[in-house]
């Protein structure tokens, strides 16, 4: 008998080997626990368990509230084990989910799928979601990559008088920071992306990130520079494990654009990782911010397949 009903403290063990069974690691029950306890107290979530029988744990789903200004949306995890699918526990699963959220006042609710698992995809077509955004997560690994092998017209930078600098070497200028938002604004403008409402981080958050937070590497950021304009930059991040780095925006004001120097940052960012002994450098774009994706396939970054983002309104 299919009992669906929401999440115990008693229930970490079920959920720990359904969680590896579908999503193939090795999480402990502690594990999860530990991590549900370092959630954002401010932000909502609710999980539901499916069991079977004396209690069985066969599938769940997970919703979490996105932080502000999205307060009104929901990101989603849901799965079913393998020998228990097609019997219709996944769409009673995400009803039970999509009308808790609705009497919480959620109106949007988010998933991410990967291209290629077709039988999930068309699960949530037919239960009415629609594909918002496609994006791919793409790997350099810096041990085989050379950046001199690369052509860059040196020359016509010097002549433009455009010179690349380390968010380091600039930090101390008194108004470094403003500008390095400022950068950060026009080009997260100009960069693809689902969400017509998107709201940038604030001052005080860009600040924290970049310059503040365990990630931030200014040593890593590389910022061009023209007669004091900041006219393009190239963010580095740390990876938690510390061996690995994350390529964030890269981008160039638009009446700077055709001078090479979205690759000249970029190669500065490689060179960066090779000098520091990072073993790659990781990116995600979207998948309609094709001079970015060119420019990493011409670098040598390896793409994965898709991911996908669903939405539905409630």
């Amino acid at each position: 008998m299919l009992t669906i009903r929401e999440f115990q403290s008693s229930d970490y063990e079920g959920l720990a080997w359904l969680d590896n069974a579908l999503f193939a690691g090795q999480t402990t029950a502690f594990e999860l626990e530990q991590r549900d306890s370092s959630r954002d107290p401010n932000l909502g979530f609710v999980r539901f368990i499916a069991t079977w029988g004396w209690g069985e744990t066969i599938g769940m789903i997970e919703a979490t509230q996105r932080p502000a200004p999205w307060y009104s949306r929901g990101e989603v995890r849901i799965g079913v084990r393998e020998d228990f699918r097609r019997r219709g526990i996944g769409g009673v699963l995400l009803g039970v989910l999509e009308s808790v959220l609705r009497e919480r006042g959620s109106d949007l609710i988010m998933l991410y799928t990967a291209e290629f698992d077709a039988s999930i995809n068309y699960f949530l077509w037919h239960r009415g979601y629609a594909e918002s955004f496609r994006g791919f997560s793409q790997w350099l690994p810096l041990e085989s990559v050379n950046p001199d092998q690369h052509h860059l017209d040196w020359q016509r930078l010097n002549q433009a008088e455009v010179h690349l600098r380390s968010l380091s070497a600039l930090r101390h200028e008194w108004d470094c920071a403003q500008k390095f938002y400022d950068l950060y604004l026009t080009l997260e403008n100009d960069a693809p992306r689902a969400d017509a409402d998107y709201i940038p981080l604030s001052f005080e958050e860009f600040c924290q990130n970049n310059f503040d937070s365990p990630s931030a590497l200014p040593d890593g950021v590389t910022i061009a520079v023209q007669h004091g304009q900041y006219i393009g930059l190239n963010i580095l991040y740390l990876d938690s494990s510390g061996q690995v780095l994350h390529n964030g925006l890269t981008g160039v004001r638009r009446e700077f654009r055709g001078l090479g120097l979205a690759l000249a940052l970029k190669l500065e960012g490689i060179r960066f990782g090779k000098q520091h002994g990072f073993s790659g450098i990781t990116s995600f774009n979207a998948s309609t911010n094709t001079a970015i994706l060119r420019l990493n396939e011409k670098l040598g970054f390896i793409r994965s397949p898709a991911t996908i983002e669903w939405r539905k309104k409630l």
